[in-house]
């Protein structure tokens, strides 16, 4: 387990403190390095385990409707995800990043190979024409990116909030599931009440059902 861990006080009901925005600033420094330094073999290596995983979650396997990101070059690739989603005949949803009203809308895609394009921050994400938006209610289970997790299920995203509004949107019913490389699960992530935790964490070597 990684020793990285930082204390996390409020100092009021709706804001972070400096302390909290500090420690995650630190937290995200140190994982981006990390995962940079992942060659292409291993970090496919590794992302194929952790899918491999997930396949074994009962969740995962009574789930009708998941929403999964599409992934960038250093995260958890998710592609075979979603070809197996889309091999069990589950239906599969991936989010827009929504930088105006700085949200994540949810859309449905019917296979990889239909046009992608970059939208903001990199992400990829259906060809405009593509997009149909729909209720984050249609959902059963959520597996989202993220730089840090602890056992508790806390998780430490890029800073702008945008899963966390997401994942308060959600039913309780809906399975959280987060995604990430074993040096990125930490004995404890800094948060505060306006994040909102994950049910499990999978990485190449456990599956943790936080103690949430």
């Amino acid at each position: 387990m990684n020793t990285l861990s930082h204390q996390s006080p409020l100092i009021g009901p709706s804001f972070y403190s400096e302390s909290v925005v500090t420690a995650k600033a630190m937290v995200r420094k140190t994982i981006i390095r990390k995962r940079k330094a992942l060659s292409n073999n291993i970090r496919d290596e590794k992302s194929l385990a952790i899918a491999q995983r997930l396949f074994g979650l009962d969740e995962f396997k009574k789930s009708d409707a998941v929403l999964c990101f599409l992934c960038r070059s250093n995260e958890v690739q998710t592609d075979v995800i979603i070809r197996e989603s889309f091999r069990m005949g589950k239906k599969v949803f991936v989010p827009l990043v929504n930088i105006r009203q700085r949200n994540l809308q949810v859309t449905q895609i019917t296979s990889l190979d239909i046009k992608l394009v970059i939208g903001d921050y990199g992400v990829r994400e259906p060809a405009p024409e593509l997009q149909e938006i729909v209720s984050p209610s249609c959902l059963d289970l959520v597996i989202t990116p993220g730089l840090a997790f602890d056992a508790f299920g806390n998780r430490i995203g890029y800073g702008g909030g945008y899963y966390d509004k997401l994942l308060k949107k959600l039913s309780r019913g809906v399975t959280r599931v987060g995604v990430g490389y074993d040096f990125q699960v930490l004995d404890s992530v800094p948060h505060s009440e306006l994040d909102k935790s994950v049910q499990f964490v999978i990485t190449e070597t456990k599956t943790l059902k936080c103690l949430n």
